[in-house]
């Protein structure tokens, strides 16, 4: 019998790709653009959702995106990670990995019954907060990271990283879970 793995890695768009105000055109966050080229190198299956309508930047339409039109609940219902996990031909929602900055995308994936990975600083930041970060003194980004940090522990998410550049580990571990037999 075949070792389960993850099938899956579903972005809530606004927060972890995008910026957590995205509207309009919007480019992807610097660290983004590397992640999803090596995702892709790796044959990983990548599928997006987003909470409110937006506009996609270019280098994420090749990518499924499923948006509260297409479903009757959104966030925090599991219909948005769990349509676009389906999208992807997914068998399994518990081999399934939905990174969010926050907590309510973070519940959706746990009600979908998938592996959550929260982004403290690219999501649940206060954005005025985000926007004077490397003005604030080291204390105070330490207090607002770790207020982010629990905002995303306390949604239940299996782990929590700064932004999305930090997720190699994490996919690693999940990985290597699934393969012990354990699910989210």
């Amino acid at each position: 019998m075949p070792h389960p793995q993850i099938e899956a890695v579903i972005f809530d768009l606004a927060g972890t790709l995008l910026p957590c105000d995205a509207q309009g055109e919007t480019p992807l966050l610097p660290e983004a653009s590397e992640l999803l080229q090596q995702l892709s190198a790796t044959q990983q299956q990548i599928g997006l959702f987003a909470q409110w309508p937006l506009p996609l930047p270019d280098a994420l339409t090749t990518y499924p995106c499923v948006l509260p039109s297409d479903t009757r609940r959104g966030a925090p219902a599991p219909d948005l990670p769990t349509l676009a996990a389906l999208n992807l031909g997914s068998s399994s929602l518990r081999n399934c990995v939905v990174v969010s900055g926050s907590s309510s995308g973070v519940t959706a994936g746990l009600n979908a019954g998938m592996w959550t990975i929260g982004t403290a600083l690219s999501g649940s930041l206060d954005q005025a907060a985000l926007a004077d970060w490397a003005a604030l003194p080291p204390t105070q980004q330490d207090q607002l990271r770790m207020r982010a940090t629990m905002t995303l522990l306390d949604a239940g998410a299996h782990y929590v990283v700064d932004a999305v550049d930090q997720l190699a580990h994490c996919l690693q571990d999940i990985a290597q879970r699934l393969q012990k037999g354990e699910h989210a």
